[in-house]
């Protein structure tokens, strides 16, 4: 139920029987009606105007059902003089109240349609001004030309307003301020076609209805979708739901409808899905369909295309679009395809591969006969390519003229014979072998060419004793068990290629064949030594030179241990740096063997300067023969000097500036020049007493207080020089002598070693 107020009075609409309810506060006052209701003639109830005259009362006083009669429409409104019935769903009931509107302008004005207004606007506008009278045809020109009595049941009929899915297309394009300014009704107030209301024939273009707009009205029986789908009835999908939602719409059948208001018409298919139909639009430019080429097909395939969009050609197997001919064409401005369509022709090479494969037997070796001849493969190839094989095949020979002049053309290598290769020394057990899906070359001639490239895994000879100067070779071997190989003429067979830079490598290839039965190619490989040499072997060597610091330091300090375990540790790092460059074989190379033995080396010459330590802390002296041995030659050997004469100096005391000191002894007394101090008491004193000279006995005790004096001058001497001086043990002299001897041994050992580790490691 649809409940409308207009100021004080109630509208009240019902689906069958619409009624306006009485104005209780005034209740002799007639009411208005809104636009699209037709007001009964006691004026105190209203009912829908596509109700008037429908031959049912709906107005309690019957008003509804009086005054059907068609009345000729004045020649000053341009209609063509054709009937209408009065009043019209805007309220006006006669040609004079109508003459004096304001919708009189859209009569005038609507034949000059706005970019955006619906091509039919106009005759919708006149429509809904002057409702069409339906009046059967045989008596229209009669209900024209004469109003009299005896006439007025032929012109008694009812209007036929504007069916509501034409006020939903033409209204749904036109601007809002319009449609504010000439109140028309809402389109839900128009009656549905089930009632009966006007039409106008749809519009074809090209001899097929198109649609304006979003195809809200659109009436064709177009029932295929874009994608080439059927589309199932609206009663059907969905359980009858657009039925029922929209009975107003044309629901016909399984035509492509717009209810919804969408951009283009669609309908539903099988599966549930709502696609967009193949329907033409009456306003929009486009290109029609040209049709497939002949032998062809295009994609996708409509009746009309949009400007922009495109259309793609193939051609039937057996068949190819001739050359200059684009294989897609866009649909452009003015409606016009950018090129001519396309033409398919016979594809010669189709033909031509189908001529010789049809019969042909990949299992038989080519030159197979009584006489079991083997072919001859010839190869050629590199690194970057690693086969390239040819020989002759007699079945695969053609005369070109027949064939459009092709004198060569590629097939599958699957789909005709080709030697099974088989890689030597294959080191991948997932290897499947040469990949026989690539395609391959053939000739007029009967000449097949086989290029392949492929990924192998194989064992290389690598030679790592000289590393970082080491080399590497791999020999790639593929052999032929049903063909006699041979290298191809004008290959460079035999023959080393020129030295190439590939990373830290230089590289040489060289191809051959070996016993007519396998094609070969051999890599050498060379490394190049400076990067190796400046980040392994020259720390190394620092290494090495930097342990003799460990026997140059002072025994008596304790970090000497320390820096040559680190050293030693140092090379353990460099070790296993070169173990992991190198491939693991039986023996190590040359330079990684050379750091186990100096490794070797520092550790047992680390044992003995322990113990050289150890020594050296003791106290006590050696044997006369081992002080000989050791402090004597050995250290004279050793250009430490010999050892004994130092240690006899420090016992007389005639080495070292201290002993000189303790053997001075006090002169004599009569060598001694006497000098009295005396104090100042003593000199006045003296001064008092009368000179005269000393008597014997002070004679005497100066003479023994100068004596005293001077002992005890020596006394504090030799203190002080035995306090200074320290002992020099036998055992400090012999771990000096040995520390010396390692260090000697050390760097013979390592001499010997390089010469000595290379002689043994070969």
């Amino acid at each position: 139920m649809v409940r409308k107020v207009v100021g004080l009075n109630h509208v009240t609409a019902n689906i069958a029987n619409v009624t306006v309810l009485p104005n209780r506060l005034f209740p002799y006052t007639a009411i208005r009606c809104p636009p699209g209701y037709f007001r009964c003639g006691h004026g105190h109830a209203c009912t829908l105007t596509w109700r008037r005259c429908d031959g049912r009362t709906d107005c309690s006083d019957g008003s509804d059902e009086d005054g059907c009669e068609c009345l000729t429409i004045p020649v000053d409104f341009n209609l063509g003089g054709r009937l209408t019935m009065l009043p019209n769903q805007l309220g006006q009931t006669t040609f004079e109240e109508i003459q004096n509107s304001s919708v009189v302008e859209l009569l005038n004005s609507s034949s000059a349609n706005g970019q955006d207004r619906h091509p039919e606007f106009r005759e919708f506008a006149s429509t809904v001004i002057f409702p069409r009278c339906g009046v059967p045809k045989e008596n229209d020109t009669t209900c024209s030309l004469s109003h009299h009595a005896d006439n007025a049941t032929s012109c008694m009929n009812k209007p036929l307003l504007p069916c509501r899915s034409w006020c939903e297309e033409v209204l749904n394009m036109a601007d809002t301020q319009m449609k504010k300014r000439f109140e028309f009704p809402t389109c839900d107030l128009f009656p549905p076609p089930q009632h009966g209301c006007w039409n106008p024939e749809p519009a074809t273009r090209n001899g097929e209805v198109c649609y304006h707009g979003g195809g809200m009205n659109y009436r064709g029986t177009r029932s295929t979708a874009k994608s080439g789908a059927e589309c199932v009835k609206w009663s059907a999908a969905q359980e009858g739901f657009y039925t029922a939602a929209y009975p107003w719409a044309n629901m016909d059948n399984n035509y492509c409808r717009n209810p919804t208001g969408l951009k283009r018409p669609f309908c539903l298919v099988e599966d549930g899905s709502q696609q967009e139909c193949d329907v033409v639009s009456c306003n929009t430019r486009g290109c029609w369909d040209i049709g497939p080429p002949d032998y062809g097909n295009r994609s996708p395939m409509k009746r009309f295309y949009y400007v922009g969009e495109m259309i793609a050609f193939t051609c039937n197997e057996g068949y190819h679009i001739e050359p200059g001919y684009p294989t897609e064409l866009r649909c452009v401005e003015g409606g016009m395809w950018e090129d001519n369509k396309p033409s398919c022709s016979v594809d010669f090479k189709d033909r031509l591969k189908d001529d010789l494969l049809d019969g042909y037997n990949l299992n038989l070796a080519p030159g197979s006969d009584s006489r079991q001849i083997r072919p001859v493969i010839s190869f050629n190839g590199s690194v970057e390519q690693i086969v390239g094989l040819t020989w002759q095949d007699s079945r695969l020979s053609w005369d070109p003229k027949y064939y459009n002049n092709i004198s060569n053309i590629s097939v599958p290598g699957s789909s005709i014979w080709t030697p099974t290769l088989t890689l030597k020394r294959n080191a991948d057990p997932l290897y499947q072998g040469l990949p026989k899906d690539v395609p391959v070359w053939l000739s007029s001639n009967g000449q097949v060419t086989w290029r392949v490239e492929t990924l192998t895994t194989t064992v290389c000879d690598a030679d790592p004793f000289y590393f970082p100067e080491d080399t590497m070779e791999c020999n790639i071997c593929f052999a032929a068990f049903s063909a006699n190989i041979e290298c191809q003429d004008g290959s460079p067979c035999g023959v080393l290629s020129n030295q190439q830079l590939e990373g830290e490598w230089y590289r040489k290839d060289m191809l051959f064949a070996k016993d007519k039965t396998e094609a070969c190619f051999t890599v050498q490989l060379e490394r190049i030594p400076l990067f190796h040499i400046a980040t392994t072997v020259g720390p190394c060597v620092i290494l090495v030179a930097l342990m003799v610091i460990t026997f140059v330091m002072p025994l008596d300090r304790g970090d000497r241990i320390s820096f040559g375990v680190t050293i030693q540790l140092s090379m353990v790092v460099s070790l296993v740096f070169v173990t992991d460059v190198l491939p693991v074989k039986g023996a190590l190379p040359f330079f990684a063997a050379l750091i186990v033995v100096c490794m070797a080396l520092m550790g047992l010459f680390l044992f003995f300067t322990l113990g050289i330590i150890s020594i050296h802390d003791r106290e006590g002296s050696l044997s006369p023969m081992a002080k000989t041995f050791f402090l004597r030659f050995m250290a004279t050997c050793l250009l430490l000097g010999d050892l004994t004469e130092k240690k006899v100096g420090s016992d007389d005391g005639e080495t070292c500036p201290s002993s000189k000191k303790r053997t001075n002894r006090a002169p004599p007394a009569d060598d001694l020049v006497m000098v009295a101090v005396q104090s100042p008491a003593d000199v006045r004193e003296h001064a008092r007493q009368p000179s005269g000279p000393p008597t014997r006995l002070e004679a005497a005790v100066s003479r023994l207080e100068v004596a005293v004096s001077s002992a005890s001058r020596n006394m504090e001497e030799l203190a002080e020089a035995m306090k200074n001086e320290q002992k020099v043990s036998d055992f400090t002299l012999l771990a000096k002598v040995l520390d010396r001897l390692c260090l000697v041994m050390y760097v013979i050992s390592i001499a010997v070693a390089v010469p000595l580790t290379m002689h043994l490691g070969k």
